[in-house]
């Protein structure tokens, strides 16, 4: 594959790639021990400094970490959604270091072409092809333009699975993080010939099967243990469960620091620091991933109503693309809603009204309440009037798009 010449990485911008990955991987294992395993294969591939793509899981913000150390002491750039590059001090800092720049969840040419020239000019390329971080800490679906892609590159592919990022940074607590242990794990997957003979369809198959990740079985019987016993180490969680498994009730469920419960029926739950949950009844899961299967499953009896509506009270915010600002905030107050034909938004000024089908993406945030919305230019956050409804929210958009 011919070199790009035009595509120049500068002595500075390596040089704040190197000591950014350096300090990440001391703070990394000083605090939290972080180990990378890497299989013999991709060793090989990063010693002939060859260009190689890889695919990270997605189960939490701080992922990025174990994506930039499975690459380091080389240099290599890391699609980032386009929204990431307008937020202050961070936005700055992802610019000075070339990542390219994507919007989610939409085909986007520009960023395309910048991994096209990534890799012919021998570079690493790193992603997180699931566009969002994990609600309960299984895989979201990959698009199958990610097959298509990585047919187009033409280079080999390993998967990255950090383990631990979850329980360390989840989706439901924004500030700080959680004491614990994090480590990640680098597979070879397919190498040149393998993407050069195997049809899209065929590297789709791999890489839904080398991305499945359940990272509250996979804690089950390690022994390891997150936060500590004088602080709250599974706070916010009760964000993620709009359901009671007991008694069926929508909104009930609630906690305090070690324990969740219903205020309808009386049931109640430890949270253990093994990241686990222990109740007298035998009706309440013992895990994230598992309670939230039982919500989907609600979600699929529920949607089958054609009839069948969600809908909360919401205030927006705005970002425009390619101004360097982040969101503002708006003080009307609009109407959010779901139904069996799409997504709906409507205040006194505008009207959104999509198809599922047609709808470009979205994902959310489980601390604050809002779900955020992509079309064109503008991103639009939605903040929801129970942060519960956004869980709710994101699983019936799964369940009607079939994607679970």
């Amino acid at each position: 594959m011919e070199k790009d010449s035009s595509l120049k990485i500068g002595f500075w911008t390596r040089a704040l790639y190197f000591i950014t990955a350096l300090v990440l991987k001391i703070v990394c294992f000083i605090v939290l021990g972080f180990r990378l395993r890497s299989d013999e294969k991709f060793k090989e591939w990063k010693r002939q400094k060859r260009s190689f793509v890889i695919l990270s899981t997605h189960p939490s913000e701080i992922d990025a970490v174990a994506l930039l150390e499975s690459c380091f002491p080389r240099y290599a750039r890391f699609v980032v959604g386009a929204q990431q590059l307008y937020k202050g001090f961070k936005g700055k800092g992802l610019r000075a270091l070339k990542v390219i720049p994507k919007k989610q969840f939409i085909p986007d040419v520009k960023a395309i072409k910048e991994m096209m020239r990534t890799v012919r000019n021998g570079m690493i390329l790193g992603m997180m092809p699931e566009g969002r971080v994990s609600l309960d800490s299984t895989q979201n679906p990959i698009d199958d333009a990610t097959a298509k892609l990585i047919k187009k590159l033409g280079v080999p592919v390993a998967v990255l699975k950090p383990h631990g990022s979850y329980f360390i940074k989840p989706p439901y607590k924004y500030k700080g993080i959680i004491r614990g242990k994090f480590s990640a794990e680098l597979t070879a997957i397919l190498d040149e010939e393998d993407v050069e003979k195997l049809s899209a369809e065929e590297i789709m198959g791999c890489l839904t099967e080398a991305m499945k990740y359940n990272e509250s079985e996979y804690l089950r019987g390690t022994g390891n243990k997150y936060g500590s016993k004088s602080k709250p180490y599974m706070q916010g969680v009760s964000n993620l469960f709009y359901r009671c498994p007991v008694c069926g009730k929508l909104y009930t469920v609630s906690q305090d620091d070690k324990h969740l419960f219903c205020k309808e029926c009386g049931m109640k739950a430890e949270i253990s620091r093994e990241m686990f949950f222990t109740s007298e009844d035998t009706k309440v899961p013992d895990n994230i991933a598992a309670w939230n299967e039982t919500q989907i499953n609600f979600e699929h009896g529920f949607w089958k109503d054609s009839e069948a509506k969600i809908s909360s009270k919401t205030k927006k915010s705005l970002m425009i693309l390619g101004q360097d600002e982040d969101f503002t905030f708006s003080d009307l107050e609009g109407n959010l809603s779901l139904d069996a034909k799409g997504f709906h938004y409507e205040d006194s000024e505008e009207t959104i009204n999509v198809p599922i089908d047609a709808l470009p993406g979205f994902s959310a945030d489980y601390e604050f309440g809002f779900i955020v919305y992509y079309k064109d230019e503008t991103i639009y956050r939605f903040y929801l009037e129970d942060v519960r409804m956004c869980a709710r929210f994101v699983n019936s958009l799964m369940v009607l798009k079939n994607l679970k």
